[in-house]
């Protein structure tokens, strides 16, 4: 059953801001998501909406579809509630690509009250009269046309190239292309400091950045990956021998990372580009059991490794592909409570260390589910693999049980709140406040219906009065003090970490994994002393964390100095506040 229209805007406070950067062509293209919301921040602040941001800016997001936006599916979701005012975006691309997508959303906008505004000030539409409609439908229609033709034209330039035997998008590890678009070996590597960390450079440069730093060269690397995997040894050994002696993997955004097993796919997979020939088929995807390998001829001329060395690499992996494997089913992936959000607590001090979040692993489950295993082939200093799930959860559960707030510390929490944000302000004050202004309003509302009544006020005033007042009255019923706000905030939080200790048992691992995830956003595990040793909670979130934090020395102070009351002599014996507590009361 189709939902009602919502002819009551007054309570609508929210917009809903999009942001989406399409294809980055260039440096300058980067600084579009700011643009984006520049625009859009003046437009909430001329209407005196609160935005809620809702962004698709990391990589490439296509507006033609929806399943690759998860910001746009998270507004989506979001759009039907009843504090939404509008939904603005810069122009109207940014929203969809596609004709038939903005028809639905300027139904359902239109359906809901919900105001849709252009940021762009040289792309303002008005969507409330036919013009602007059939303006927007043709914008979209245009738009769709354009996707389409830069994908035929740029499939039919990446057919051209292939059939040159050039490689298209980022060259494969340990090369570069030549003027002429051929790969050759790159120069490009890093130094290995002293402090075991990697520093991106090139051998051209004369002097290491630091003393005793050793040069590591990515072609180098790459010809040590080949060679080993052609004597038969598989990833995760490789991955450990090249790591020992100090070699780096080349991460997409240039930055040196540690090698793991899928760098070492990349590398071998990439034998064919490496002779110097382009095939049809994306390296990955090749399936060698249906290839006729004796078909595939390596030129001479354009590899840039040895031939007899590439075509070892093809025969390993031509005889790793087809080899026989024993009789079973492939199962679906299942989700475990902690799935997705528990990483390893050396690879994240890596990352810390070197400012580079692509150092950061998770853990994933194995054997059934039974285990927390770390990904293979990455050597980030741990002496441990893996970890028992049931271990896991039940420190999980332990961190829970640390964070429940009683009352009686949640009382404590909430006069600190006040204290923080300076909040002790009277509530009967302003109760009367309020009072006061919406008795005004509606005096208000009641002259200028009887000035309309009585024929000395136009219709069109009188109707602007009266959208005034209500607007006011609904924003003074809707009035919360600063006070009001922490204290819901906190009750939010508070309710949400009891329910997640209250239904962990009887729910389900999806169910767990969804809980878990309302209330942290990753949890850090210590593979070697086989404990959690760090987590970080969702935004919301963290103003309860400190609040819980500081209302535990509030309280534990006044217990200290009640005890210190009761016999200041014998409290210096005590070593502990525990045995204060206990020792005498």
């Amino acid at each position: 059953m189709a939902r009602k229209p919502r002819n009551n805007t007054a309570n609508r406070t929210v917009a809903l801001c999009y942001v989406r950067r399409s294809w980055v062509k260039d440096a300058k293209d980067m600084v579009s998501p700011e643009i984006q919301r520049r625009n859009i921040e003046r437009i909430c602040e001329a209407h005196e909406w609160t935005p809620e941001w809702y962004e698709d800016a990391e990589g490439h997001k296509s507006g033609m579809y929806e399943k690759n936006r998860p910001g746009w599916l998270a507004l989506k979701a979001r759009l039907a509630d009843g504090d939404v005012a509008a939904l603005v975006a810069n122009d109207l691309s940014r929203l969809h690509r596609k004709g038939w997508r903005i028809g639905d959303l300027l139904d359902f906008v239109d359906q809901h009250g919900i105001k849709l505004l252009l940021a762009d000030p040289t792309k303002h539409i008005d969507f409330s009269t036919p013009h602007g409609r059939m303006i927007a439908q043709l914008s979209a229609i245009f738009d769709e046309w354009y996707v389409m033709d830069v994908s035929i034209r740029r499939k039919a330039n990446i057919a051209y190239r292939k059939s040159q035997n050039k490689t298209v998008g980022l060259p494969p590890f340990g090369t570069k292309r030549d003027e002429e678009g051929y790969l050759i070996p790159s120069e490009e590597g890093a130094w290995l400091l002293d402090d075991g960390t990697w520093k991106a450079g090139s051998s051209k440069e004369g002097d290491p950045p630091a003393t005793g730093a050793i040069w590591r060269g990515y072609f180098d690397c790459a010809n040590q990956i080949l060679t080993r995997f052609a004597e038969g040894h598989n990833r995760s050994k490789i991955c450990a021998d090249l790591t020992s002696q100090g070699y780096a993997f080349r991460g997409r955004t240039g930055l040196p990372s540690p090698l793991e097993a899928d760098d070492i796919r990349r590398v071998t997979y990439n034998w064919v580009e490496y002779g110097g020939i382009v095939m049809d088929q994306h390296a990955k995807s090749r399936r060698y059991e249906e290839l006729n390998f004796d078909e595939i001829v390596l030129d001479p001329e354009r590899a840039v490794f040895v031939l007899d060395l590439l075509y070892e690499v093809g025969r390993q992996i031509v005889a790793r592909s087809t080899r026989q494997l024993g009789k079973g089913r492939r199962k679906a992936a299942k989700t475990y409570p902690l799935s997705s959000m528990i990483y390893c607590a050396h690879c994240e001090e890596l990352a810390q260390n070197q400012t580079n979040s692509s150092l950061r692993s998770r853990l994933v489950s194995r054997s059934r589910g039974r285990f927390y295993v770390h990904r293979s082939g990455i050597q980030c200093g741990r002496k441990t693999g893996q970890t028992a799930r049931s271990k896991v959860e039940a420190d999980f559960l332990g961190l829970i049980g640390l964070l429940h707030v009683d009352e009686n510390l949640y009382g404590t929490m909430l006069k600190l709140a006040g204290k923080a944000g300076d909040l002790s302000q009277d509530n009967s004050d302003l109760d009367a406040t309020r009072t006061a202004a919406i008795a005004k309003c509606q005096r208000k509302l009641d002259a200028a219906r009887h000035l309309y009544e009585d024929g000395e006020l136009a219709r069109e005033e009188y109707l602007r009065r009266k959208e005034e007042n209500e607007h006011e009255i609904a924003h003074w019923r809707a009035f919360t003090t600063e006070f009001q706000q922490v204290t819901l905030n906190l009750l939010l939080c508070v309710n949400a970490v009891g329910r997640l200790g209250q239904l962990w048992a009887g729910s389900s691992d999806e169910e767990k994994n969804r809980l878990a995830r309302t209330v942290f956003e990753y949890v850090t595990f210590d593979l070697d002393k086989q404990k959690i040793v760090d987590f970080k909670l969702n935004p919301m979130f963290e103003h309860f964390l400190v609040l819980r934090a500081e209302a535990e020395v509030h309280d534990q102070k006044q217990e200290d100095e009640k005890c210190l009351k009761c016999d200041p002599g014998r409290i210096r014996t005590y070593d502990t506040p525990l045995k204060r507590r206990v020792l005498c009361h």
